[in-house]
């Protein structure tokens, strides 16, 4: 038989009324909480599981927030090309260039050069526009400056006269030069274009623009006139001998149509005026023009008595003339369409023009990466690419940038300002040179080019732009899903738990009022 001793009452009284307190606290934290656990003690498991589901989220978050900026970015910049767009648009009637194709050329030809003005104005309107769409910012930094937000991508300067563009301080026409090389080496030049293969200031190079390699047999055969029987022995080069095309002399009777010359042999002599030694006057007359305007050839001024450069195939330079028929075959001129003088470029400025060009491919191919959900993973020191976003876009891949093959500008900017020189340098009551209508008929075909590759490079960035949707939209959900799951671990059912604080409160308070049933009083509580 055990005795039940008031102490022992009392002790065991107050253990339990202080578990009934502990109880009740717990489950009103949990209550208020609304955790099923407050610390990693309380379940290690579920604690672990959980602690990888808030890492996961986080970083879903960060994904998400990434994607969403740059999708809202590449939303701002879709609706800033739309605009160009609409300017540069050929096929369906564009702002502009609609005109442009279908009616400018003939509306350039009117007698009071009206037309001619009112275009001016429209296209120096539109390259205006074109970058003032391009100079857009989203938020603080600029849309379309690659790598670098934080300056003005597109900036115009005016150079002798001729306003230029010029992309984060590069000018977009940048280009190298086609210069005359022998190998990879570059050939100097004095700077009327000569060869001096003492070396003796050679302090240029010679464009190739307008260079074509020549053989010596062709340049002789296009260039060189035939040997014609003349009257007058004393003048050689007048009062030829005319013939008629059975080979009689021609003396001006009725039924002798003439317009024909007899050629000379190699040694001078006339020989036999039979049919196949005659050339009409027409093909004469058209050689003698041919010849007058034959193009210059490169010359060595270190060779005063033979001064004309031969190349081989390779444009390698020959130590000796030719001489044979063999040779002269396989061997060429370097035939120069126009002055020698307007073909070269100075060492000072070729340089500067392959740093440019340098530069703004370099500028192209810049690149920013964003983690928007693809793995963001490196290798070697070096991101992957395919696991990240590049967020950089360039202004000039949209508008075009560097020359084409004949030197016309690649840029729609620079290709406007062009057709507007054009057209102002027509004066208002005059006419268009054939020249200077070629050149501006096919600088309209190049724009229009220009307005195609826009017009593929705005299909790709709309296709972009819906891609960065999408996987934002796929991150947002993915968010939602992490939450969801960590939830079922973490949170707790309100109505257990209310219903368990409630129990919990209601023990206490019954262990108190047992309390004060079998505490027996002291003199101080009667006293009292």
């Amino acid at each position: 038989m055990i005795r039940a001793t008031t102490g022992g009452v009392l002790r065991g009284y107050r253990r339990n009324l202080m578990n009934s307190f502990i109880s009740q606290n717990h489950a009103r934290d949990t209550m208020l909480t609304q955790r099923k656990f407050n610390s990693y003690a309380e379940d290690p498991a579920a604690a672990s599981k959980a602690f990888q589901l808030r890492k996961s989220r986080m970083m879903a978050e960060y994904q998400y927030t990434n994607s969403n900026s740059t999708y809202q970015k590449f939303q701002t910049a879709f609706n800033s090309l739309q605009s160009i767009s609409a300017l540069v648009d050929t096929e369906n009637g564009g702002l502009e260039l609609g005109t442009l194709k279908d009616t400018t050329l003939r509306m350039l030809n009117d007698p009071s050069g009206d037309a001619r003005t009112q275009l001016s104005k429209a296209l120096s309107v539109m390259t205006e526009n074109i970058v003032q769409s391009l100079n857009q910012k989203y938020g603080d930094a600029f849309i379309f400056a690659g790598a670098d937000g934080h300056n003005v991508p597109f900036e115009v300067k005016t150079v002798d006269g001729i306003n230029q563009l010029y992309y984060r301080g590069v000018p977009v026409d940048a280009a190298e030069p086609n210069v005359w090389k022998n190998g990879d080496t570059l050939i100097q030049v004095d700077n009327t274009g000569k060869l001096d293969v003492t070396g003796a200031n050679q302090n240029c190079y010679l464009k190739t623009d307008n260079i074509i390699k020549m053989s010596v047999a062709e340049y002789e055969r296009l260039y060189t006139l035939p040997k014609l029987e003349a009257k007058d022995p004393a003048e050689p080069d007048k009062n030829f001998v005319e013939y008629n095309r059975d080979g009689s002399v021609f003396t001006g009777a009725e039924g002798e149509p003439g317009g024909y010359f007899r050629k000379l042999d190699a040694a001078g002599n006339p020989g036999e005026p039979a049919m196949f030694n005659l050339i009409s006057t027409s093909d004469y007359y058209e050689a003698v023009a041919r010849v007058d305007s034959k193009p210059d050839r490169l010359t060595d001024n270190s060779v005063p008595t033979n001064n004309l450069v031969y190349v081989d195939k390779d444009g390698k330079v020959l130590a000796t003339p030719p001489t044979t028929d063999d040779e002269k075959k396989n061997s060429f001129f370097m035939v120069i369409d126009g002055k020698a003088e307007d073909q070269v470029i100075t060492k000072e400025k070729y340089d500067e023009a392959v740093e440019d060009a340098a530069k703004l491919q370099t500028l192209v191919n810049e690149k920013r990466f964003v983690d928007i959900g693809l793995g963001f993973q490196e290798h070697d020191g070096k991101l992957i690419e395919s696991s990240g976003y590049n967020d950089a876009l360039h202004g000039i891949t949209f508008i075009g940038y560097g020359l084409d093959e004949d030197g016309d500008p690649r840029n729609i900017y620079s290709i406007v300002q062009r057709l507007t020189q054009i057209a102002d340098s027509v004066p208002k009551e005059g006419e268009w040179s054939t020249a200077v209508y070629e050149e501006f008929r096919g600088l309209v075909g190049k724009l229009e080019d220009a307005a195609s590759e826009f017009k593929t490079q705005f299909t790709n960035m709309d296709a972009s732009t819906t891609k960065l949707q999408n996987n934002t939209k796929l991150l947002e959900g993915n968010i939602d899903n992490l939450q969801e799951q960590y939830s079922e671990l973490e949170d707790v059912d309100m109505a257990e738990a209310i219903s368990a604080f409630i129990w919990a409160q209601y023990s206490y308070n019954a262990a108190l009022k047992v309390g004060n049933s079998i505490l027996s009083q002291s003199l101080m509580d009667y006293l009292n």
